[in-house]
């Protein structure tokens, strides 16, 4: 089965208690959270982040520069979607971080190469979990989010929950 992490940084693993040049940076404290994570599942990380760029290659490099212990982990980053909005219709929408998520879903999960729909089944193809500070997620997500508290950052409840929540099959 496979078992995906979309990840946001900010308030996740990068808290105000560690700073790098005035900004939030990451918490070797919480990315050790995340470790634990990563080896009970096995799961692959999907940027969800505004820390994510461009593309897959350049995400990977800009997290791997700025101390992400885990960036060879990263297999996707979800789209912009209000970047998309704006440059294909001129409309500036402010989406919630749950479309794009379920955009990623729809394209990688629920189609193979983008192209033939093949609906995969989750809990018995593919597991996965949001952990945001934010909740800005849609309804069909509330058995998979986690919502962190964005001063405190990634805890070990959350992570527990999240092998669960993970490992689950039905």
């Amino acid at each position: 089965m496979r078992r995906i992490i979309f990840l946001d940084i900010d308030g996740v693993i990068a808290v105000p208690t560690c700073l790098s040049f005035g900004m939030w940076a990451l918490s070797d404290e919480k990315q050790e959270l995340l470790q634990q994570l990563l080896s009970k599942t096995g799961a692959e990380i999907v940027i969800s982040s505004s820390w994510r760029k461009n593309n897959l290659q350049d995400t990977k490099d800009h997290m791997r520069d700025e101390g992400f212990w885990a960036h060879e982990k990263i297999t996707g980053h979800t789209i912009r979607a209000y970047h998309y909005l704006e440059r294909n219709t001129g409309i500036h929408l402010s989406l919630p971080r749950g479309v794009e998520i379920k955009q990623w879903i729809d394209t990688n999960i629920h189609s193979e190469n983008g192209k033939h729909w093949n609906r995969k089944f989750l809990g018995k193809d593919y597991q996965y979990l949001i952990l945001d500070d934010d909740s800005d997620m849609l309804l069909e997500h509330k058995n998979n989010f986690i919502r962190t508290n964005g001063v405190v950052g990634l805890t070990e409840q959350n992570v527990l929950d999240g092998i669960e929540i993970l490992n689950k099959q039905e």
